[in-house]
């Protein structure tokens, strides 16, 4: 008879076996008693057989609305679809390092429901189900996944994001995930399949959270990755990548994550797996580059927190790109304080067509309560430099600070419009959980995971903020100016134009009564990760 431990991510109870509906034949009944259960236990995940490839699927699961899922932010995208980075990255892992038969699906790309998936995993049958799970969406995908778990019983569910991270005990507890792989989980997801390969335990495993032997959970702290150039090449094979498009840029697009961290001090983000900066080396990037190149991508989104922290990394990248003759447009997230006229020379040779810059405010009381530094005295000046090396410029601004009067607001106004801004993405600032922004105000929110709610208690402020966002929007866009400037790219880019502009009326340029609680989470400026703009 098998011990527990070999079964330790898939154990769960008669009762809860029950409950999914497995059948019995599928049941393993181990002579363990489990003092935080009652009675035996049954283990429907199946052991993986040495000397057989482990058959894992990774699902970008499916959501009523198009969605880009991160790990540090989930957005509403309704003008451009991105392919699933970090569930591509973790599968060439899988691939690479632990020889695993990999099967994907985004169904977000392909607009296919949990029919679709099921259908998908019933023609599979993997040993394992992955899935990213989302920010915002974080109660339907666990629910979305728990399905899964109901219908594919010897199946281990394993999950990673910002969330689960955080909140490893709560999800175990109300969810049937079997396994969490927190923060970067390409190693920890490569040492839980060499143990369940081999036989061995997984309690020691950095990074990982599930259930001992005698069904109590373990979060063990997750370690960072300080070698991002050992990691293999997402396989964009594995999508069909003319679904994917930059906003106004169209495609191919693929997406690139050179570094990981943020170094800076905003209090409201995430940020991409910690403080600690760790990035690749520039001709590493180029390689990544070039292999997307050859698959047929012809235009990129970075995804660092910060692509422009260093300009000397970024010139080296700039001419590592030249010198490959690589035709590629792209574009990239930069801080105002980092923009330097040298570096924006080379990276317009080198392809970029877009940048967007986090600004938040003007006012220099709103950024020093969110942990923003620079004078916003300075900014335009800054700004302007983008336009003089021909690169379009998009800015990213936050409404709705606990701090902020109708005269900041008003500040922020009067110079965006007096900037050479070509786009803006405006939200309402948003606290998540782990940030200290957060735990700021958080007596002032009504927070809850599972089921997910993250509201201000006052509904007022939250209306008057959605009003300030909607304000900056049609003050921004109904200038003549702006529209003479994107005439081309409406006529490069009709259908995504349309699109623009539904979503413009939506959620700036119409009057009708404001609800701060109508949209299950801000949508956003499509060429910007919100939350995270510095």
């Amino acid at each position: 008879m098998a011990s527990l431990r070999d079964f330790a991510p898939g154990v769960i109870s008669f009762d809860r076996a029950e409950k999914l509906q497995i059948p019995e034949r599928d049941w393993t009944v181990c002579p363990t008693y489990l003092s935080s259960w009652t009675g035996w236990t049954a283990c429907p995940t199946r052991r993986f057989q040495a000397g057989n490839s482990m058959k894992i699927a990774f699902i970008n699961l499916p959501y009523e609305r198009t969605i880009v899922r991160r790990y540090m932010c989930t957005y509403h995208s309704a003008m451009m679809k991105l392919a699933p980075y970090e569930l591509l990255q973790l599968a060439a892992c899988a691939r690479e390092w632990n020889g695993a038969e990999i099967r994907f699906m985004d169904a977000i790309a392909e607009e296919c429901g949990e029919a679709e998936v099921h259908a998908f995993l019933a023609r599979h049958r993997p040993d394992i189900v992955a899935a990213l799970i989302g920010i915002e969406t974080v109660s339907e995908d666990l629910a979305c996944m728990d399905r899964i778990k109901a219908a594919f019983p010897n199946s281990t569910i394993a999950a990673f994001g910002y969330y689960p991270t955080i909140f490893p005990q709560e999800i175990l507890d109300k969810s049937h995930v079997d396994i969490i792989l927190r923060n970067e989980p390409e190693k920890v997801f490569s040492a839980y399949l060499d143990a369940r390969k081999n036989g061995t335990s997984v309690k020691a495993i950095p990074g990982l959270a599930t259930r001992d032997e005698q069904g109590a959970v373990f979060a063990n702290p997750p370690e960072r990755l300080l070698d991002l150039d050992a990691l293999p090449f997402p396989d964009f094979s594995l999508c069909d990548m003319k679904r994917y498009e930059e906003w106004l840029l169209g495609g191919p697009c693929g997406v690139i994550l050179s570094a990981r961290g943020c170094p800076f001090t905003c209090t409201y983000c995430t940020t991409t797996y910690g403080r600690r900066l760790v990035a690749k080396k520039p001709e590493t990037v180029v390689a990544e580059l070039k292999a997307m190149a050859a698959q047929g991508i012809r235009v990129v989104r970075f995804l660092d927190d910060t692509f422009t922290f260093s300009a000397k990394r970024v010139i080296a990248i700039c001419k590592g790109i030249l010198d490959e003759g690589l035709r590629v447009t792209w574009s990239c997230l930069g801080r105002i304080d980092t923009l330097d006229a040298e570096m924006l020379a080379w990276m317009k040779k080198a392809g970029c067509v877009r940048i967007a810059v986090g600004i938040e405010s003007y006012s220099p009381k709103v950024l020093e309560y969110l942990g923003k530094t620079g004078d916003p005295a300075t900014f335009n000046a800054r700004l302007q430099l983008v336009r003089d090396a021909g690169i379009e410029c998009a800015g990213t601004f936050m409404v709705g600070a606990p701090v902020e009067t109708e005269t900041d607001f008003q500040q922020t106004l009067r110079e965006l419009l007096r900037s050479p801004i070509d786009l803006i993405g405006v939200n309402v600032v948003t606290p998540y959980a782990g940030t200290p922004y957060f735990d700021r105000i958080k007596d002032d929110l009504i927070f809850s995971l599972i089921p997910y709610e993250c509201r201000f208690r006052d509904r007022q402020f939250m209306d008057e903020a959605v009003a300030r966002e909607r304000r900056l929007y049609r003050r921004f866009y109904l200038r003549p100016s702006i529209m003479l400037r994107q005439f081309r790219a409406v006529l490069r880019f009709p259908r995504q134009s349309l699109r623009l502009l539904g979503y413009l009326l939506r959620a700036g340029m119409v009057n009708r009564p404001i609800s701060g609680y109508e949209k299950t989470y801000p949508s956003h400026y499509p060429g910007c990760d919100r939350k995270r703009n510095h």
